[in-house]
């Protein structure tokens, strides 16, 4: 990404976007400096400051201030742009997590059984986090996870969610909380129908990255209509080339109805089970 082209006031007094990581429907993600520590942070840049873009602004403040988890990027601090007094702009500041996407390592190749095995794990994990805390994601897909490597001699790549802009307290009302969000290729079937949402619905979106990590294909490509609704038609397919037991799993994370899906903490154990399997089964 280029370069910020003019100057940028420091947000805050002390963060100053430098430059820009991506761009969303209703924000920007920079990578800025944080001058009063000397560290890089990530900086997420409401498009404007109208009503619904507060609204999300403090929903997203309140979601990511109660969690505190290896497995999800934090909060530093959040603000607002008043720069220009006509336009003042939310903003988030984030951990500037080093890493590509699980979407990115997916394009670069195939993953082996057992780094899809890590990453089934280290989600699943963070969501028993989150939905213990009562909070449901609502976006788990490949962009959302980042994949992390420390690069030191006994470290290994780690899974991280990333992204709690559309998540929701599944024990109080909010207010985008009736509307459909997320990435249609993702979206459970409840999502699809408008219905109230559960963690459930983050373990199907999960059993569909699982399943195109091992297959590399989406499972309801498309249009994002045409995509959203063709998981009401029929489900997912985990083909015979997906070993067991995590083709089982997935069929049972992608089951169409939500009350028959496994936990985050049922998903965690079972992905653990997996991985010492393999590794017992390894040559010495």
């Amino acid at each position: 990404m280029d370069r910020l082209e003019t100057p940028v006031p420091l947000l805050l007094g002390r963060y100053r976007p430098e430059r820009l990581l991506a761009r969303g429907g209703s924000s920007m993600v920079f990578r800025a400096r944080d001058e009063n520590l000397g560290r890089d942070v990530a900086i997420k840049l409401f498009s404007s400051g109208t009503p619904d873009d507060l609204a999300r602004f403090r929903a997203e403040v309140g979601v990511l201030a109660g969690l505190r988890h290896h497995g999800v990027v934090s909060i530093l601090d959040a603000g607002v742009d008043d720069s220009s007094p006509k336009d003042p702009r939310p903003f988030l500041v984030i951990e500037l997590v080093e890493g590509d996407t699980l979407r990115a390592a997916l394009n670069a190749g195939p993953l082996s059984t057992r780094r899809i095995g890590e990453v089934a794990f280290e989600v699943a994990e963070t969501l028993e986090y989150v939905h213990a805390r009562g909070v449901i994601h609502r976006d788990v897909t490949p962009t959302n996870i980042m994949v992390v490597d420390y690069g030191t001699r006994f470290s290994r790549p780690r899974a991280r969610l990333t992204d709690f802009g559309i998540a929701i307290h599944a024990t109080r009302p909010q207010e985008f909380a009736e509307e459909t969000f997320g990435t249609a290729a993702y979206l459970s079937p409840e999502q699809v129908r408008n219905e109230p949402l559960t963690p459930a619905s983050d373990i199907y979106s999960l059993g569909l990255v699982l399943l195109e990590c091992f297959t590399r294909t989406v499972a309801f490509p498309g249009t994002p209509v045409a995509s959203a609704l063709s998981r009401l038609d029929h489900d997912p397919e985990a083909p015979d080339d997906v070993p067991e037991p995590w083709r089982a799993l997935i069929r049972s994370m992608t089951h169409p109805d939500a009350s028959r899906r496994p936990s985050a903490a049922d998903v965690a154990t079972a992905a653990r089970g997996a991985l010492r399997a393999d590794r017992e089964h390894e040559p010495a």
